[in-house]
């Protein structure tokens, strides 16, 4: 071969190189290269971020393949070409599950924009939550089993809202949908979810708002639960929710405050027997049909009851006004009705009042029969 034809030959051959590299001349380039996702928890599942590249180069920008160091960290990427002065996406997913503890993983970027992969660093620590206590389910309504059938808010202030919930489960083998009935405007009901599939769970929560109930005191209110299968066939039940309404305690406080004094902690009927229409005491138990509760307001203002109640049918509870100057006592009139006393009473009478100190005081009652 000549000289001359040799010459042509280099030059067509740097021509080629040259158009190739201009072919070829994407840059692949991200400013963040690292993520830390701090403190997350394990039963919270994934959790997800996306790295930004950029191709800063003058030919597409092709992503060729993305690895990650584990399994538990999954990646995905901007497959289309990547324009130059465009932007594409790493995504990169970690699992969680199974994995407490710290842990950092790399993921590798293979490209037409780098002769070695772009690195990217993902890290973290997972905290493990405690396991969710055991739920059981003593109570039904027919295939729909509840962890309670009460809902006790305790004590909640008049310018609080508070929030309790129950739990559920379908027993049964077709699906159920379950509803609430109608309730004062004081009270939010939620079922979640409200269609139950055979052996799912669910969550009953109410929301309490004592800002917009009317009194105070102990409230007593029922929950009425619809249950609708496919077929049509309707069950009802029902909660019972209680809520003691107190005033914020420091409304009272110091030296001048209120302070309620009773006369018992236990009003003990002891065995109960019934003759005829009448009720008689078993001779030596001391038992009586009927008791009495003085409230005593020890105090250096005036004592407000608000309310003095027992949820349980078979008390009554009876007499007394409800505003106690300095010094002045009331009395309530305590009865109990053996018919219907099965083999033992065992119950509380419940005093609401705006004593700072004890704004909701428990009476034990106890009978026998």
């Amino acid at each position: 071969m000549g000289l001359k034809n040799k010459l042509v030959l280099l030059l067509t051959l740097f021509f080629y190189v040259t158009c190739l590299y201009a072919q070829e001349g994407a840059l692949i380039e991200s400013v963040e290269k690292t993520h830390d996702f701090g403190n997350i928890i394990e039963t919270d599942g994934e959790v997800s971020h996306e790295f930004i590249i950029k191709n800063t180069g003058s030919a597409p920008l092709v992503i060729t393949r993305v690895t990650a160091s584990c399994g538990c960290t999954t990646p995905d990427w901007t497959k289309a070409p990547i324009e130059a002065g465009q932007s594409g996406v790493i995504k990169v997913t970690y699992n969680p599950k199974g994995r407490p503890g710290p842990f950092r993983k790399s993921i590798s970027v293979g490209s037409n924009g780098s002769k070695t992969p772009l690195q990217f660093i993902v890290m973290g620590n997972v905290t493990s939550r405690p396991p969710a206590p055991a739920v059981s389910y003593p109570y039904n309504i027919g295939d729909l089993k509840l962890s309670s059938r009460k809902i006790n808010f305790s004590s909640i202030r008049k310018d609080e809202t508070l929030s309790e919930k129950l739990y559920l489960r379908n027993n049964g083998e077709e699906t159920i949908v379950v509803k609430t009935g109608k309730i004062p405007a004081y009270l939010t009901a939620e079922v979640h979810p409200e269609v139950l599939q055979p052996g799912e769970t669910g969550e009953l929560t109410l929301l309490y708002d004592a800002r917009t109930a009317k009194k105070m005191g102990r409230i007593y209110n029922e929950l009425p639960l619809i249950l609708e299968r496919l077929d049509r066939k309707t069950e009802t039940g029902k909660i019972s929710i209680t809520a003691n309404i107190i005033d914020n305690p420091s409304k009272n406080s110091g030296r001048s405050a209120p302070v309620a004094h009773f006369s018992a902690t236990r009003i003990e009927f002891g065995v109960l027997e019934e003759k005829g229409s009448g009720i008689i005491p078993v001779l030596g138990s001391g038992g009586r049909s009927s008791e009495t509760l003085t409230i005593t307001n020890t105090g250096k203002s005036n004592l407000t009851i608000y309310s003095v109640t027992c949820d349980n049918d078979i008390v009554d509870v009876s007499g007394g006004k409800k505003e106690l100057k300095p010094g002045g006592s009331v009395t309530y009139k305590i009865s109990v009705r053996p018919k219907d006393i099965k083999l033992k009473l065992d119950t509380n009478i419940y005093v609401v009042s705006d004593d700072p100190a004890g704004p909701v005081r428990l009476i034990k009652v106890t009978a026998e029969k």
